[in-house]
């Protein structure tokens, strides 16, 4: 029978309490991440004409991989109320141009929710982050602004023109913030001056011939440095992925150190 070793415990016991500490700490770090919550129906003042609080800024001042959220919550209501003091809605990302004029000219508009169960709780959280873990889903880049509107009227819930976008304004902007980018520098060129004593030959005329001498000067060739302006959210995108990639291995890796040694210590 093994005696009892006081060092392999007290080892043991310091391993579990590290682990402890480790992740206490990271569940209450301190986030800048904000959560939103909007009530989807024509009674929240959020869609009065008279303010702009239906335009919001998201991932303000976030640190990196942290993304705001929101939650659009679909009008509920108790069983028994009538169909005509029901609102149902079908939400979409639109344009720029058919946000303004609240008329859907896309014909396959991207959906964002469909509020049509009156009598069951529905809601749609959206997570403002630059890639999506889905295909097809929806990617909020940096600097861009992003429109939703609902055109459904109270007989018609897949109408695309008017309806409740216009009589109750019932449309959003959200702005994801980014970075102000620096303006673009271009290289300079390289300009020749010609010296004093730099000018054209004048012509020898002799009785027997012409001669004309001319001086060209040498020719100078900039090369155009690589820019990525077309094309500049990939740069960050890609950037994003990469680190988030690098970032993930890392903490793996040093969790299975450590479960692999506490095994060890384990078995002695």
């Amino acid at each position: 029978m093994m005696g009892w070793q006081p060092s392999g415990v007290l080892l043991k016991a310091f391993i579990l309490l590290t682990f402890s500490y480790h992740w206490f700490v990271l569940a209450t770090m301190p986030s800048n991440a904000k959560f939103y919550t909007i009530h989807w129906n024509s009674s929240n003042p959020i869609f009065r004409i008279d303010n702009t609080d239906n335009i919001i800024d998201v991932n303000r001042n976030n640190v990196k991989f942290e993304y705001d959220q929101v939650n659009l919550i679909c009008p509920v209501y108790m069983p028994g109320t009538r169909d005509e003091e029901m609102e149902k809605y079908i939400i979409y990302n639109v344009s720029k141009d058919e946000y303004e004029t609240c008329r859907i000219t896309n014909p396959n508009p991207r959906i964002i929710a469909v509020c049509d169960k009156p009598y069951k709780l529905m809601y749609f959280t959206i997570t403002f982050r630059p890639f999506t873990p889905q295909p097809g889903g929806l990617e909020f880049l940096p600097g861009h602004d992003y429109y939703f509107i609902s055109t459904s009227t109270s007989d018609d819930l897949h109408r695309r023109i008017g309806g409740r976008c216009t009589t109750h304004n019932m449309k959003i902007v959200f702005k994801v913030w980014g970075p102000p980018q620096m303006p673009a520098t271009s290289q300079p060129t390289a300009v020749t001056s010609k010296p004093t004593w730099w000018s054209v030959t004048p012509q020898r005329t002799t009785s027997s011939s012409t001669t004309t001498t001319t001086s060209t000067s040498p020719t100078t060739t900039t090369k155009k440095s690589k820019t990525y302006n077309k094309h500049p959210n990939e740069v960050v995108k890609s950037e994003e992925l990469t680190l988030g990639g690098a970032t993930r291995s890392v903490t793996v890796n040093l969790i299975v150190v450590c479960v692999v040694f506490t095994l060890v210590i384990a078995m002695r």
